[in-house]
């Protein structure tokens, strides 16, 4: 009984991170256990307990006496939250320099090659998720489980202000030019410059985040 009662959650979180990540739960947006629960066709403890799992992915946030929303989209969150994975990754990138092999060039030429090919297709979804898995890439490149637990721990919420951002405003960026930096100092073995580059990508990304945001307000204002 315990094992499907796990998995009942499971899946209802599963479609509400779904839901959250992809946009169609928007920021700020309240949620309600009773309104979950029928719409999930599942009971109200289990939507708790999957409301519970999403909060600790930072998607969702619970505010006394005033029930439970999906996270908000502010400039300190974008800055907290580029920040935080601009120092994971920068270590990410540190330790894949070091340990580069041909494994290490295998797969980052890979997670790049596919970067060209979304770059040259112009389909945003593509774009997303060849961003996304390149940045993993590294990641998993880097051989620090720790590492990896805490960033993967928060990727669902960099794919879901990824993709609020692609969906607000125009692509800006060629994705090849961007990341090639970051590869070049990988396959150097340089790590210095292999966190130099993936910093300054983030901050760039920060800086153009945050000038649409603030230009997305002023127009709905």
């Amino acid at each position: 009984m315990k094992i499907d009662k796990l998995s009942f959650v499971d899946r209802a979180a599963a479609q509400l991170r779904l839901e959250i990540v992809h946009g169609r739960m928007l920021p700020g947006a309240r949620l309600t256990e009773i309104d979950l629960s029928e719409q999930l066709g599942t009971g109200r403890g289990t939507v708790r307990a999957a409301l519970s799992a999403l909060e600790a992915e930072d998607l969702i946030v619970k505010q006394p006496y005033s029930g439970w929303s999906v996270r908000d989209i502010s400039e300190k969150e974008l800055w907290e939250t580029y920040t935080l994975r601009g120092a994971l990754e920068g270590l990410a990138a540190r330790l894949a320099a070091i340990g580069n092999n041909r494994e290490t060039e295998s797969k980052l030429k890979a997670a790049f090659v596919r970067l060209e090919k979304a770059e040259q297709s112009e389909d945003r979804g593509e774009r997303v998720d060849a961003d996304l898995g390149f940045h993993r890439t590294i990641v998993d490149l880097a051989g620090h489980a720790s590492l990896s637990r805490q960033y993967f721990g928060l990727s669902n919420k960099f794919e879901w202000l990824y993709r609020w951002s692609e969906n607000h405003w125009p692509s800006r960026i060629d994705l090849t030019s961007w990341h090639r930096p970051i590869v070049e100092a990988i396959l150097l073995g340089d790590p210095d410059a292999a966190e130099k580059a993936i910093r300054k990508h983030g901050e760039s990304s920060l800086a153009d985040d945050l000038r649409d945001f603030a230009e997305l307000r002023r127009r709905s204002a």
